[in-house]
């Protein structure tokens, strides 16, 4: 019903009003719909730096994570 609702383009008011349904009781499960769906990953963005000139001191790559933590690949 959560996605009927998106496609009718109407609000969640009305279409509990068109369908008798208790507004605070969609409220909820829409919420919980929201919360189960799975995000799409899409892409990261890739930053190439040039090569620096001392290449045995600097990581040959260097990921970084959500929460700043880094992957280095020597």
């Amino acid at each position: 019903m959560v996605e009927q609702w998106h496609q009718s383009g109407i609000s969640q008011r009305q279409f509990c009003e068109k369908n008798q349904i208790k507004l605070s009781t969609f409220g909820y499960w829409v919420l919980k719909y929201n919360e189960a769906k799975i995000p799409d990953p899409g892409f990261a963005s890739l930053r190439i730096s040039p090569e620096p000139v001392n290449t045995s001191q600097v990581p040959k790559m260097e990921i970084e994570l959500s929460g700043g933590v880094f992957v280095r690949i020597d």
